[in-house]
């Protein structure tokens, strides 16, 4: 059964430790415009009689057609204010813990942030998919770890509230967070991406993922898996370099969502990975040890991990929906948030929103008198 589950591991005995190099060294370029060289496509390949593709086994079917998603790409210039707090929060390498969320998601939000400080990283920003959240998060003192996502960014209006799985707003929201990564890597970030349902719960884990993605130079990518067969992976948590193929990768995905409009980000972008080289040898696609990094189903359902004797790295509390997400996370001593903290912290948000739209109500009245 171990083996069966288990993935390509690597490990290395390199130290890494974080870059306190000044903000100066990671200069980004003010107008992140970057062309990409459109011969550097996907390999399509068949595998000779390799066993060890992906696929996408729990979404809808899409279409078999080609799709010639554009990587050519140009976008409008990042406020100015967006470029220094990705620079503030750079890693060694050019890397950036990256989370996208919107209001609802505010308890799930700060207890990541909890679990982040606990394992000593410091360093993240989350994309607010609404300015509310991002109102709130400046509230707490989190102004230098939260970013405004730009209109231009979305391909569908955000709503605020909490979604559940499946629901139309939630393959909204989740569709966004690739409009997001696409972005980043346009400017030369590596995007260690995370679900904020994730509890990360070791020291270095950056460091880890790294090490096993430098042992094998041919690795653009590491996936979270889905399930335990290794055949999907999971989008909510993955480290992932700039490179023409991931960038192909990305707008392949939104391509897909785009033009299906039930199918989930995660469903897309496993269909978009049936285009890639999946060889386990020397294709760009890694999977993360599924005992180490377990989603919700190996952690919570299997109990593989404790099984084995093993303290993984993260547990993603996917495989759960609304509040069995919360309550899981108590019953196994992993809710960090103060509940009562963010109570207070609602009534102040509420207050100071509700005088705020008073105060700009007088100012509209003053204005047609």
């Amino acid at each position: 059964m171990l083996s069966l589950i288990l993935s390509i591991t690597f490990f290395s005995s390199q130290q890494f430790t974080i870059a306190t190099t000044s903000e100066t060294e990671y200069n980004l370029q003010a107008d992140n415009k970057l062309l990409i060289n459109l011969s550097d496509s996907l390999n399509t390949t068949e595998q000779d009689g390799c066993n060890c593709q992906l696929s996408n086994v729990h979404e809808l079917d899409i279409e078999e057609k080609d799709i010639h998603a554009d990587i050519d790409l140009t976008f409008p210039p990042l406020p100015k204010e967006t470029l220094q707090k990705i620079n503030k929060n750079l890693l060694k390498d050019r890397i950036l813990i990256v989370a996208t969320a919107n209001y609802g998601m505010r308890n799930h939000i700060y207890n990541w942030i909890e679990s982040l400080k606990r394992v000593n990283e410091t360093k993240f920003i989350i994309f607010c998919l609404d300015d509310k959240l991002y109102d709130h998060l400046a509230l707490t003192g989190y102004t230098s770890h939260a970013a405004k996502i730009p209109d231009t960014w979305f391909h569908q209006e955000i709503e605020a509230n909490f979604s559940l799985y499946f629901s139309e707003t939630y393959r909204i929201i989740t569709h966004a967070k690739t409009l997001v990564v696409q972005q980043l890597l346009y400017l030369d970030v590596t995007v260690f991406f995370s679900d904020v349902d994730i509890v990360w719960r070791r020291t270095h884990i950056v460091d880890y993922v790294s090490a096993v993605m430098n042992a094998r130079p041919s690795t653009e990518i590491l996936f979270q898996q889905e399930g335990v067969d290794q055949r999907e992976i999971n989008s909510g948590f993955y480290l992932m370099r700039p490179t023409s193929t991931m960038k192909r990768l990305l707008a392949e995905t939104i391509t897909i969502q785009d033009t299906n409009e039930k199918m989930t980000q995660q469903g897309a972008m496993n269909a978009a990975l049936d285009k890639l080289d999946l060889d386990i040898r020397t294709g760009p696609v890694g999977l993360l040890d599924l005992l180490h990094f377990p989603n919700g189903y190996v952690y919570f359902d299997l109990d593989l991990p404790r099984q084995h004797g093993i303290d993984p790295f993260i547990v993603h509390a996917n495989y759960l929906i609304g509040e069995d997400k919360k309550k899981k996370l108590i019953e196994y001593n992993m809710w960090y948030l103060n509940d009562t903290w963010l109570d207070q912290m609602d009534v102040k948000f509420n207050k100071k929103t509700k005088s705020m739209k008073n105060q700009q109500q007088k100012a509209k009245s003053k204005e047609q008198n």
